[in-house]
């Protein structure tokens, strides 16, 4: 069974092939649209890509900031320390 840290990591992942793969097709659509000339929808599509690689940028950020903070919590366990009891005095 899975726990639920696994779940999350693998529905991440899930997200995160998604939004690539939408990036992708931006490059395919400036690609065909280039071919046939059509450079105003080229430019929009160019706006369309960079929003996806800002918010593939965004779920980076966010699995650094979850990896360091798993990092934390397995150090304060490590010495003992409850992780719930930091959270609620912090």
């Amino acid at each position: 069974m899975e726990s639920q840290s696994e779940s999350e990591e693998i529905r991440k992942m899930t997200i995160e092939t998604k939004k690539k793969r939408c990036a992708h097709s931006f490059i395919y659509r400036m690609e065909e649209c280039l071919i046939k000339g059509e450079l105003e929808e080229a430019e929009r599509t160019v706006f369309d890509f960079l929003d996806s690689i800002r918010e593939l940028k965004k779920l980076q950020a966010a699995n650094e900031n979850r990896q360091q903070l798993e990092q934390v919590v397995q150090r304060l366990r490590e010495q003992g320390i409850l992780a719930e009891r930091v959270a609620r005095i912090g």
